[in-house]
């Protein structure tokens, strides 16, 4: 048995925080150490960042004028102008002909690589399984997807998830979404480490049932637990609704369900739910991204959680959804 400090990284951004790529490792790295510090002396650590966080480093590493443009997409946009072969590439790699896959694909690549140039360290210098949020990620056969590496303590990226369950309009291939491809659900990676067995669900994949009643969903929980289920799930999340705003939201076609709050959809509905309604994990750790970049807004709290037969009990909870931070709880695995 073994003390495992779980510890749910609450990142902050803003435009100063990604305005220069050197700006925006060390404001991760002060974050991450401060949590650390604060979670205080264990045989192990599980460190869980946000997701997006790793989307955000493609507006880091872009030039100056691209940070006063009004939207993400026309910053990237802009970064993209001055890679026009990149973007000749991106339409060909990804088969499709939309522009903004095009720029993703075409940005995708390096900020990968300075993902992993970030996390890789991180977790070594705080000898830590890391959960590294979620970036955008160019496969082998083109597919883009929303991805999440988990980094063991020597540094070495040794899972990689990709996201499922597509926010509707926002991830999928809606007019005005990223076009984002799907990951398998049927290979969902769950790696063994020597603090147990550990699955990612990324965001909405940690969700018991879908926002609306159309799209596709699957629920991951039961296929967890199908496979012998985990000792931790991390749920790297960025949610751009408001928290204490009413669920649905003004505009969501065919709502599957009304809360007073997305708040209480998100308990009732989210990781803490699905492992009420599926024991297939012992411990859950939820990280959310909070701040605002462009014309993005992001708010929500984390949480840790653990679920035994008794039912599901919470560990620790941010005390704010709109300011950073960090939960930590210690465990015994």
């Amino acid at each position: 048995m073994k003390k495992v400090a779980l510890i749910a990284v609450q990142l902050e951004v803003n435009a100063e925080v990604v305005a220069s790529p050197q700006g925006y490792r060390n404001h991760i790295c002060d974050m991450v150490a401060c949590a650390v510090e604060d979670a205080g002396p264990a045989e192990a650590k599980l460190i869980v960042l946000p997701e997006v966080c790793g989307h955000l480093a493609l507006l880091a590493l872009a030039p100056p004028a691209a940070h006063k443009r009004r939207t993400l997409g026309e910053a990237l946009a802009m970064a993209a102008v001055r890679r026009p072969l990149e973007v000749l590439r991106g339409v060909a790699t990804t088969r499709q002909l939309h522009p903004r896959a095009a720029v993703l694909a075409a940005l995708a690549p390096d900020g990968e690589r300075f993902w992993r140039h970030v996390m890789g360290p991180l977790a070594r210098k705080h000898d830590a399984y890391v959960v590294a949020g979620s970036h955008l990620r160019l496969g082998p056969d083109g597919d883009l997807t929303n991805a999440s590496f988990l980094f063991a303590p020597d540094g070495r990226c040794v899972g990689t998830t990709d996201k499922v369950n597509l926010v509707p309009g926002v991830e999928d291939g809606a007019p005005k979404g990223l076009g984002l491809a799907r990951g398998d659900a049927d290979q969902l990676p769950i790696t063994s480490t020597l603090i147990g067995r550990v699955v990612t669900l990324v965001g909405y994949d940690g969700f018991r049932i879908p926002h609306t009643t159309l799209e596709r969903f699957v629920t991951l929980a039961p296929r967890v637990k199908a496979r012998g289920g985990v000792a931790f799930v991390a749920n790297p999340c960025a949610n751009t609704w408001p928290w204490d705003g009413p669920w649905p939201p003004p505009g969501l076609a065919h709502p599957n369900s009304e809360h007073a709050t997305r708040a209480v959809q998100w308990e009732q509905e989210g990781l803490a739910a699905s492992l009420r309604e599926v024991r297939f994990a012992r411990f859950g750790v939820t990280s959310h991204l909070v701040g605002g970049v462009l014309d993005l807004v992001f708010d929500g709290a984390s949480q840790i959680v653990a679920c035994d037969r008794t039912g599901v009990r919470e560990l620790a909870r941010a005390t704010s959804a709109r300011h950073g931070g960090h939960v930590v709880a210690t465990v015994t695995c």
